[in-house]
């Protein structure tokens, strides 16, 4: 499987689970200094009423190593030979994989301020979408009693605060990222192990049915932090010092040269 191939099946198993994609775009980069590729896209779903005044939103992307371009183009035993010369037998490879990343952001209005919640309050908040994101992302592949594989993980909680002049420190966002571990099928001279390795289809459509019920989980959690704070919304005439992401254009990188591709 090779990289636009395994890009439109992801997307496509995005679109049936209802995550779509912010503005109907894709954002793909390469970096000139090793050519990974990175591919990305801001997914949303229909937040409700409940969540304001947090704006929810997610993203969904994956890096593409050479080694994975190379794979995908050159038959297994091809590559081996490549690497480490002809052998009357050759060695075993593990599977082919590649990690999808998930975030999850919640953002008040630029100029928007609320006192932090309180830390009991907060912290039986944090503790619950932690649970919930251990069930949904946290995965270990084991061989006799020892992890040997993470097949899924979490990070903590991020909190995105603003101190004021006055020493006090107002909230401005939360966000919390997972991963899971998707296997792809190797490319195999042996018309055997060619048939033995799975096409992806159904684990990305479990990939896409994850990340879907985990938005969803975020955005009731979100919906019930906006109950507990005081909020304060932006002065008249605030604007942000920089644009979001849909208001990013071509241009605006100032003429300091192509640091990436898109």
């Amino acid at each position: 499987m090779r990289y636009d191939e395994f890009r439109d099946q992801l997307e496509a198993a995005l679109q049936r689970n209802s995550l779509h994609f912010h503005g109907l775009q894709r954002v793909e980069t390469i970096e000139l200094a090793n050519t990974v590729r990175h591919w990305k896209v801001y997914a949303h779903g229909a937040a409700p009423p409940s969540t304001e005044p947090f704006h929810v939103s997610a993203e969904i992307g994956f890096a593409w190593s050479p080694f994975d371009a190379a794979r995908s183009y050159a038959r297994e035993e091809d590559l081996l030979t490549e690497l480490i010369g002809r052998k009357k037998r050759l060695p075993r490879t593990e599977r082919r994989w590649t990690r999808v990343d998930l975030w999850l952001h919640a953002r008040l209005p630029y100029g928007s301020t609320t006192a932090m919640p309180e830390p009991q309050l907060f912290g039986a908040w944090t503790a619950s979408i932690l649970e919930k994101m251990h069930g949904a992302f946290a995965e270990v592949e084991e061989k006799e009693g020892r992890i040997v594989a993470v097949l899924g993980a979490h990070e903590d909680v991020d909190v995105l605060a603003h101190c004021q002049p006055d020493g006090v420190v107002s909230l401005k966002g939360l966000a919390i990222s997972g991963f899971r571990i998707v296997h792809l099928p190797r490319v195999w001279d042996d018309p055997d192990r060619r048939k033995a390795e799975k096409d992806p289809h159904a684990e990305l459509d479990r990939l896409a049915r994850t990340f879907r019920a985990t938005l969803d989980e975020w955005t009731k959690s979100i919906s019930e932090l906006a109950t507990w704070i005081p909020y304060s919304p932006p002065v008249a005439g605030a604007k942000p010092v920089e644009p979001w992401f849909e208001d990013l254009r071509e241009d605006d990188d100032n003429d300091r040269g192509p640091e990436k591709i898109n």
